[in-house]
């Protein structure tokens, strides 16, 4: 499926997943959280988009993630094919964002 197609949470959801360094949503305690690796610090609580099971099993269903566990997932993981979708996105953020 194009990029163009995809909606808006989608979209989040596949360009926030890319950000991380193991491509991975993280289920958590609002819904499935890219959280990266790197050690936060921050006395101000941290804000995360979090996205839905629905979302996540659109992803899976796309074949754009991976789910750990399809009955109960706690992590889905870009595929190959989610990597590069993402990606186009980002570049097309990008070249947006020069044209303007």
């Amino acid at each position: 499926m194009q990029s163009q197609t995809h909606t808006p949470t989608i979209r989040a959801a596949l360009l926030a997943a890319l950000d991380t360094p193991t491509r991975t949503l993280r289920r958590g305690p609002g819904g499935f959280i890219a959280v990266g690796g790197r050690s936060i610090t921050t006395s101000r609580p941290l804000m995360f988009q979090a996205f839905t099971k629905r979302v996540v099993n659109q992803l899976e269903r796309e074949g754009l993630a991976r789910l750990d566990d399809p009955d109960s997932p706690s992590t889905a993981t870009l595929t190959a094919a989610g990597v590069a979708a993402a990606e186009q996105l980002k570049a097309s953020k990008q070249a947006k964002a020069v044209r303007a």
